[in-house]
């Protein structure tokens, strides 16, 4: 039987001789109501977050048959104390996917669609409601105000809103799946098609601060793979016509990208470190199977065993940390060139399960076979008491 943690909390309020007013145990049936515990009142410089989907004991979390319906919690831990308990379902309007949700400042962020409308709440609170339903890729706040990149969740098109108020909207193509600050500037990048009599290309665009210019201005390229502002500058990953590899345009130069022996490309994401970009990659390997690569530079490329696709990457200072999920010969956290074997039995659910806290990599890892989540800290492993998996792991 699983320890009921927010008594766990609670206790250790009294122990913390924590001011914290109203806290309680939720009461059952009150399903807007949201519990609030110590890890409220964490005061490290550098915060590690966990949020998890919290399921009743006994149940199959991993097929979920009664998802949208079963009693079920998104938990956020700071430094390990049970920080806040979030009711999850359509009732509630907090979704049980993992993509749906993020930690932006010490907050708990969530979105979900009703059918007619979008919904964003902060720490269990709706604070913005707006017609349409949009699936949220990007959020952030700045100046107190949150900005919010969404795709529209039937047909195509994409919006960028102030505060719930559209920026820019397009009723066809789509971002690539980035909204970030650069040089203190509010970023993303898009693609629109352009249907002609004879055939149909894409255009991409870049938006700074709310100001469209168009970018890849070349008669020559094929695909654009990823785009992303870095220290001022539009840099882009494309293929060209007569090239045979894909071609890095940063700062001015463009150079050829060494790929696996034999690679075809599917897709490639940038990534900015404090002093270079990195990049992860996808590609179908010469025989037929997908697997995952990093880079580092144009020119040195990491590449790893068929089958082994990555999982969770994220740059620390001018690093490159990620995880792969269990394939033929096993899981694998990378870390800065290091490599280290995941714990059998274990994966990283979410596309965010993984962060740099204190000079510490953090790995949340779920059980393949339904067990309790464990954090994986440096290879010291440390149980979550839930029933569930951790959706996200991060650092403020």
């Amino acid at each position: 039987m699983r320890k009921d943690w927010w008594m766990m909390g609670l206790a250790a309020l009294t122990v913390l001789s924590c001011s914290m007013e109203g806290v309680s145990r939720r009461p059952e049936g009150n399903r807007d109501d949201v519990w609030q515990g110590p890890g409220m009142n964490v005061g490290s410089k550098e915060v590690c977050y966990i949020t998890c989907f919290d399921y009743p004991d006994g149940y199959d979390w991993r097929t979920d048959p009664q998802k949208g319906s079963v009693k079920c919690s998104l938990v956020v831990f700071a430094d390990g104390l049970p920080m806040m308990k979030v009711p999850v379902g359509d009732t509630c309007q907090v979704s049980p996917d993992p993509d749906r949700h993020r930690i932006i400042d010490g907050h708990l962020y969530t979105d979900y669609c009703t059918g007619t409308e979008t919904v964003i709440k902060r720490d269990g609170k709706t604070i913005l409601r707006y017609p349409g339903c949009e699936n949220i890729c990007g959020m952030l706040v700045k100046d107190d105000s949150l900005y919010t990149l969404g795709h529209q969740n039937q047909g195509e098109g994409f919006v960028y809103r102030r505060n719930g108020r559209v920026i820019l909207e397009r009723p066809s193509g789509s971002t690539f799946g980035r909204l970030h600050c650069d040089a203190g500037h509010i970023c993303f990048a898009f693609t629109e098609p352009i249907i002609s009599e004879k055939e149909t290309f894409e255009r991409y665009y870049h938006c700074m601060d709310g100001d469209v210019t168009q970018t890849a201005l070349r008669d020559d390229i094929k695909k654009v793979w990823d785009i992303i502002s870095y220290n001022g500058e539009v840099c882009y990953i494309a293929s060209l016509k007569g090239v045979e590899k894909p071609v890095l345009f940063l700062g001015g130069a463009m150079n050829a990208m060494v790929m696996p022996e034999g690679a075809e490309p599917l897709s490639f994401r940038m990534m900015a470190g404090e002093d270079h970009l990195f990049w992860e990659g996808l590609f179908i390997a010469s025989d037929n199977t997908v697997a995952s690569a990093l880079w580092v530079s144009p020119e040195r490329c990491i590449a790893f065993e068929e089958g082994m696709v990555a999982n969770s990457c994220f740059v620390s200072g001018d690093g490159i940390c990620c995880a792969f999920n269990p394939a033929a010969l096993g899981g694998v956290i990378y870390r800065a060139g290091e490599e280290f074997a995941m714990p059998a039995g274990y994966a990283a659910m979410g596309p965010c399960c993984g962060a740099m806290v204190n000079g510490i990599l953090h790995v949340g890892l779920s059980s393949l076979d339904g067990g309790c989540p464990k954090i994986w800290k440096d290879g010291k492993l440390e149980p979550l008491d839930i029933c569930g998996y951790i959706a996200s792991v991060s650092a403020y």
